[in-house]
Parts: C-alpha cells; structure tokens; sequence
C-alpha cells in the first residue's frame, strides 16, 4: 500500500440522476437518450478498528491490475476517516467521484501518527500500524457502492528502508550490454525515524499464484524470493516504450538479484517463513523487461531486446507490499521533517550506452 503525494484527496456525496432516469424511461415519459447516465460513481462504507486502537484511517482505491511485482502499487483515489471521528463513532468514508473500474480497496490505522504524505518513501504504513486485507471490487457507470473495511491486522516491520553501502557519487552509470555489475544495500534507520528494531530485509518464498509451491519463474531450479529488487526506468519525453492492448505504457524493469543460498536452509519451503537480515548484494540481470496488464491474463512480461538508455530508479519491494525506492524526496529539503536531508537517498542511476561499468562493492 503505496499513498503518493500526488494523487487527490476525495470527498463529497454524488447524487443519483442514474435512478431518475432509468425510472423515466420505463415509465415511458422520456427518452433515454436525452438524460445520459453519468459515468463516474462512488465508493464508501464504514472503517471498523480493533477496540482500542487509535490514529486516522487512510484509504486508497488502487487500479485492480496493478501492485503484483515487479510494480510498487500507486492508488489512484485516497481519502481518510480522522481519528476524532472514529473516536466518535463517525465511520463512514467516501471516495467520489470515481471513474468505473475494476479496483483494489485498501486502507491502514495510522497508530503512531508518523504517516509522511509529502514524503514519498514514508507515506505508507509501518510497523505498530494497522492494515486491513484488502478487497477486490467493479465500479459500474453511476454505481453507488458499499463496502465496510475491517482495519486489524498487524504491520510488523519499517518500510525496507536502505541506502547503499558504499561512498555515494550522486549517481551511478551501467552499461547497456551485458557485464557483471554490482551493488550492496544496508538498511537505513534515518536517524531513528525508523525503528530499528523493526526494520530489516525480510527473505522470504514467493508464492504468487497461490498454488501452495514456491514459484520458480525462470526455471533454474532455485525458489524465487522476496524482497524484489530492480531498476525501474524513468522515461524522459520522446523516450518510447512498449505499450498494452490499450495504448497504456508498460513499465520496464531491469531485474536484480542476490544469493539465495545463505536463506534457502532457514526457509525450508515454508511459505510463511522469513529470514531477516540487514545486508544484500545485488546483482544486475541484464535483460530488461517490459511489464503490461492485459484482461483475462494479468501480469505479462516481455523480455525486450536492449536495455533502453536514461534514467533509472532502484526499488526494493517486500512481501508486505512495503517498498522503498532510491532517489526519493529524503534527499531534498523535505526530509528535514525526519532529521535530514539524506544525500545517499537521492543516488540517481543512469543507463549509457558503451559505458564501461566496474564492478561495485
């Protein structure tokens, strides 16, 4: 569950001129074409939180086809119950208006009151918070639709915060051709903004199509694991990517790796294991991928013939859908709000063509 800054705080009741109509029209007294339902709906409910618990509750519809890896999920509409209200009793939340979709409806208790919305590596839950499971619903044009949303479970660990472990130069250049480059990450409290008692890289088995076996993509033989690692591009105008079925861009990613042999023996297949540590070293795959959503297939990936040159960001996604990304708005003046700001958060990639690459730590 990833808030940006960026997308719109909703509110406000919409009205129902879809049942006037529907009901002139089969009375006879009207033509329907000449009162057009509207197109944009709404979404509301009621928040239930543990008894006891405490802080605002934010909620976030999110585009149903997308924040399965190797994508960190944006909402598209948010809104919040403030704990005032819960502490009244006043549960009810409204997102309007919306645009008919399939969605994914989320939400958090923000229990310790650290929720970041201008920052965009801290504007999501972490640990002490609550999360609710999530709720997968279809919008019809004009469509009034109801859904409480029970906010109870526990977010355990930070957000995978981390920063590189090695001097920073500001920005870092790969090849576009296959060659062994590195990188190793270190978790990042921030100064004690993060807990550091909860904050770690949590290795752990993928099991995305919920078969009850790890899943092994790309055939070698060895379990996939979370976290996922992997520069994402950031495409400059005039800079083209590959598109879906609908004209929409794909997003391309460059996947990057670490050794899972040190994990494997400690999660012996269990899918709910996980083993923490505070260090990796990742490894680029050189085969970019283009990444669409298509209707009846989901994610489909298409590896793509060259690395596309220009920026890049790096992103660290947990099972948890907790992410962290490097640049961020930590390196800038905002990250004074936590005891910044962090230069090493605000390490840019960049892909060149012909570049030499060494290795790195």
């Amino acid at each position: 569950m990833i808030p940006n800054r960026n997308v719109p705080n909703i509110g406000g009741v919409l009205g129902r001129p879809a049942l006037a109509a529907v009901a002139l029209a089969a009375a006879g007294c009207v033509d329907v074409a000449e009162v057009p339902l509207p197109k944009a709906g709404q979404v509301e409910g009621e928040v239930a939180v543990a008894d006891g618990s405490r802080g605002d509750a934010y909620l976030f519809l999110y585009p149903r086809t997308k924040g399965a890896a190797p994508e960190a999920a944006v909402p598209r509409y948010v809104t919040a119950v403030t704990d005032l209200r819960l502490a009244s009793g006043d549960r009810h939340f409204v997102f309007a208006p919306v645009q008919p979709n399939p969605y994914r409806l989320g939400a958090f208790l923000d229990v310790d009151g650290n929720f970041q919305p201008g920052i965009d590596v801290l504007a999501q839950p972490g640990s002490g918070d609550r999360l609710a499971d999530g709720d997968e619903l279809n919008l019809q044009p004009g469509e009034r639709l109801w859904r409480d949303v029970a906010v109870a479970r526990p977010v355990l660990r930070e957000p995978p915060a981390f920063r590189l472990d090695s001097p920073d130069d500001g920005e870092r250049v790969l090849p576009d051709q296959a060659t062994l480059f590195t990188v190793a990450i270190v978790v990042e409290p921030l100064n004690g903004a993060l807990a550091a008692s909860r904050l770690a890289f949590a290795v752990s088995l993928i099991d995305e199509n919920g078969d009850g076996v790890p899943d092994d993509l790309n055939g070698d033989g060895i379990p996939d694991l979370f976290p996922q690692a992997f520069l994402r591009f950031l495409p400059r105008p005039g800079q083209v990517v590959p598109t879906d079925s609908a004209g929409d861009p794909a997003t391309v990613v460059v996947p990057l790796a670490f050794d899972p042999s040190p994990f494997l023996a400690d999660l012996a297949g269990n899918l709910q294991a996980e083993v923490a540590t505070d260090r990796l070293q990742l490894f680029l795959v050189p085969q970019a991928q283009a990444v669409t959503y298509e209707p009846g297939r989901g994610r489909v990936v298409t590896a793509l013939d060259a690395i596309p040159v220009g920026a890049y960001e790096l992103v660290l996604l947990a099972r948890s859908g907790q992410f962290w990304r490097i640049p961020n708005d930590l390196a800038t003046e905002a990250g004074r709000k936590v005891g910044g700001p962090y230069p090493g958060q605000g390490v840019r990639f960049r892909v060149a063509h012909g570049f030499l690459a060494d290795a790195g730590p």
